[in-house]
């Protein structure tokens, strides 16, 4: 009876638990799991991060045109950098994407093409992994009618044809290009594409001449642009 006993507790110990070879399966089962899914995950983060500074962008241009028409004022919109060359920093001091500012009423004297101070400025905050150009086989969108260098990450120019990242709205609404010393170029020289990826995957916003935008994202497999 004893001996009976001692097996029936055996039995019965071991249906309250694991034992820790199967504890040690199990934990080693989960982390080949976590090990697979993490890279996916980063993916997918850097690829959401990669699409909301692209749609920023693109609501940077369309802000600075409806603003600019609704004011009567000038809007700037710089992408990267101003047209010195400096990082464009969000309210938390990091360097931002794009910004966008009101430059006042056209030919006051604070109307220099430049972001001084008490100016309005709307800034998209920086986004990890995203970074201006294009990847290998990557072509110039249909929309984007911009000269500048496309593996530079913009097609948009100064008047002299010099590169820029940068484009300003008249009141009536049209884009045009300028430069540091805020020469102004004709109706329709702020045309462009901005181009940005993340190492993977690669979208682009053109700016077309009249002021509209089109987002597009390059499909790898069919070797051209999509919607």
């Amino acid at each position: 009876m004893a001996h009976r006993a001692t097996q029936r507790d055996v039995r019965v110990k071991r249906s309250r638990g694991f034992t820790l070879i199967e504890m040690a399966v199990v934990i080693g089962i989960l982390g080949v799991i976590a090990a697979l899914a993490v890279p996916s995950i980063v993916g997918n983060t850097d690829n959401e991060r990669l699409k909301t500074s692209t749609r920023g962008v693109s609501r940077a241009f369309s802000l600075a045109r409806s603003e600019a028409v609704r004011t009567n004022n000038v809007y700037l919109v710089f992408v990267g950098t101003d047209a010195l060359g400096a990082d464009l920093p969000d309210i938390n001091g990091d360097p931002a994407v794009v910004a966008v500012v009101n430059d006042g009423a056209l030919g006051s004297a604070n109307q220099n093409c430049r972001i001084d101070a008490g100016e309005t400025v709307y800034r998209l905050a920086p986004s990890l992994n995203v970074t201006g150009g294009v990847l290998a086989g990557v072509t110039q969108m249909a929309e984007d009618v911009g000269i500048g260098a496309r593996a530079t990450g913009s097609t948009f120019t100064e008047p002299d044809a010099d590169a820029a990242s940068w484009v300003l709205f008249r009141p009536e609404g049209t884009a045009h290009s300028f430069d540091s010393a805020c020469v102004v170029g004709g109706i329709g020289s702020g045309a462009g594409g901005i181009y940005l990826n993340n190492g993977t995957r690669q979208f682009g916003v053109a700016l077309r001449p009249l002021g509209t935008t089109r987002v597009r994202i390059w499909n790898a497999g069919a070797a051209q642009w999509g919607t």
